[in-house]
């Protein structure tokens, strides 16, 4: 049973081409976060905090992070073991959205159940089959 969604930032919640967060995933966040928790590693190396505290969604996540202040990249499983570890988690409770394969072959290394993000309208419709 999952418990954790950790998401990718850029490319999946947020677009950097029109500037502007993904509403319908938000839409989904707000609808579920009190079936799951959820956190955000990204790789940008800015105060993404602060910038989501601006935007009045910071509240949504548990936690975020940025490979920076992991001192890990993405693509390292032992990134996500150090993320489920410091929520006392199994890795097959949490799963990691992101649009990136190598990411997700980390993940999944690391025992995580993932779900690539392409698309909002089939992803949405994959994630409700997974959940």
């Amino acid at each position: 049973m999952i418990k954790l969604i950790i998401w990718d930032f850029y490319g999946v919640l947020y677009f950097p081409a029109k500037d502007e967060l993904n509403s319908e995933l938000f839409e989904f966040i707000e609808d579920h976060n009190k079936q799951y928790g959820f956190g955000i590693i990204s790789a940008i190396n800015s105060d993404l905090s602060e910038w989501l505290q601006q935007r009045k969604v910071r509240r949504y996540f548990q936690f975020v992070k940025t490979t920076s202040e992991l001192g890990l990249p993405k693509t390292d499983p032992g990134l996500y073991e150090t993320v489920v570890a410091g929520f006392g988690l199994k890795p097959n409770q949490v799963l990691l959205i992101d649009d990136s394969a190598e990411n997700l072959n980390a993940a999944r290394e690391a025992g995580l159940q993932t779900l690539r993000y392409a698309k909002t309208k089939p992803f949405l419709q994959q994630i409700s089959t997974l959940l």
